[in-house]
């Protein structure tokens, strides 16, 4: 997967995620709280793809 650099701010009384990928484009996610935004930040700016992290039956 390629890097991703996320970034958290606020704006108008809400928690803005900004993913900028690796070929320039840019992804917007609005939250209602800090918390939301960043735990958000790290689930989609994680290096290993989500089904390499479920177990083998």
């Amino acid at each position: 997967m390629s890097q991703v650099r996320s970034i958290v701010s606020k704006e108008a009384d809400v928690w803005i995620l900004r993913l900028e990928k690796a070929n320039g484009k840019v992804q917007e996610y609005r939250c209602t709280s800090e918390g939301q935004a960043k735990q958000l930040a790290l689930v989609l700016s994680a290096s290993a793809p989500v089904e390499a992290m479920q177990p083998q039956a």
